[in-house]
């Protein structure tokens, strides 16, 4: 056998090496204590939505919790009709249900003041399920 180098090619040549690759092989990571958000009622600030599709087509929602600085997601699955926690969650900030009307989750969620329930699982904290809802600034 041959010490030929071989490199593996596609229709189009020769695959250029990956530069993500490299910037993996030197990425260098600081270890931290952890943050934990205790059990209880939280306010923060929606700061993004994002969407993904493994193993499941979800809409994730990101909340910078006031108390802590620490940024916690929530994901629901992304399917909107009056009766999916996306759509309910859609309709408690405000958007009206039209059917084959369409909507911009991020739109309507970016910087949007909100108040949560956090409870521990274990040794990280979690969003408790329907708890997310827009921060009601009225004191009356």
């Amino acid at each position: 056998m041959n010490n030929m180098e071989i490199k593996p090619t596609n229709w189009l040549g020769t695959i250029k090496e990956d530069e993500t690759k490299k910037e993996d092989e030197t990425k260098e990571l600081e270890w931290s204590g952890g943050s934990k958000i205790p059990d209880g009622k939280h306010t923060g600030v929606i700061t993004n939505v994002t969407y993904r599709e493994e193993p499941y087509e979800y809409t994730d929602i990101w909340v910078m919790v006031d108390s802590i600085s620490l940024e916690m997601k929530y994901g629901v699955p992304t399917n909107l009709s009056p009766q999916t926690k996306l759509g309910k969650l859609m309709i408690e900030f405000g958007q009206q249900f039209e059917l084959g009307k369409t909507i911009k989750p991020k739109e309507i969620l970016m910087g949007k003041k909100v108040e949560f329930m956090t409870i521990m699982k274990g040794d990280y904290s979690e969003m408790v399920e329907d708890s997310l809802k827009p921060l009601n600034t009225n004191t009356h």
